[in-house]
Order: structure tokens, then C-alpha cells, then sequence
């Protein structure tokens, strides 16, 4: 996956792959949350199970892509998203798109575990 030519185009999955998971991870957020109303704005914060704050400058490489990225596209900036995307798949060496799509992979699972109360369903016309 994360070095594999793809059969037609000689390009790679991984790209598609990391984008869908952090898609996934975006998507979950805002539906145990609810969309950011006007004037307002997502903030991600780590804490250690004692509450303790991370610091993001204290995470591996993959996982300050993670929350960096997350952050960008929950606050509209797509531009922002992309570009870090793109960068996930043509900058990282093989090993960094691995820890990646696997921090990626682990924080998507997190989320769907936490224990949170699924927001109101909003009709939309």
C-alpha cells in the first residue's frame, strides 16, 4: 500500500487511502459534535489520561501530520488540507507514509470508540 505502483497509472494508493481516513476522521468529529456554527471553530487538544495537555511538539512526525491536518480541514481550509495531503504522498519516505496511514488509522479508531452521545439529527432542506 505504501509502495505499490498501482496497475494502470503507475501511481500509488496510499495518497487515496491517508485522504479517505482523514475524510473519516472529519466526519466522525463533526457528527458526535455537530458542525461548527458561525463564528465558531474547532479546537483539537490532546490530554494524557491524568488530563495533562500534550504538546503537539512532543508527538512523532506522523502524528503532529495527523492533528495538523485534521485541524486544517475542520476549520475550512481546505487549500491547507490538500496541501498536506499531496505532501503525505509525495514527500514522505516509505516508512514515514506507514507510521502515517497507521497513526491516521489509530486515531479514526479512537474516535469511533469514544463514548459520546450522537448529536440531534438537523433537517436540512
Amino acid at each position: 500500500m505504501c509502495a505499490g505502483p498501482h496497475p494502470t497509472d503507475g501511481g500509488s494508493d496510499y495518497g487515496e487511502v491517508l485522504a479517505w481516513v482523514v475524510d473519516a476522521i472529519v466526519d466522525v468529529i463533526i457528527a458526535r459534535l455537530g458542525a461548527a456554527g458561525p463564528g465558531e471553530r474547532f479546537i483539537l487538544e490532546l490530554r494524557f489520561t491524568d488530563g495533562g495537555y500534550v504538546d503537539v511538539d512532543d508527538l512523532p512526525e506522523s502524528g503532529r501530520w495527523v492533528l495538523r491536518t485534521v485541524s486544517a480541514l475542520l476549520a475550512g481550509d481546505l487549500a491547507d488540507g490538500v496541501r498536506s495531503l499531496t505532501a503525505a504522498e509525495q514527500q514522505f519516505d516509505i516508512t514515514m507514509r506507514a507510521e502515517t496511514l497507521a497513526d491516521a488509522l489509530i486515531w479514526l479508531d479512537f474516535l469511533l470508540d469514544v463514548d459520546l452521545p450522537d448529536p440531534p439529527d438537523v433537517i436540512t432542506a
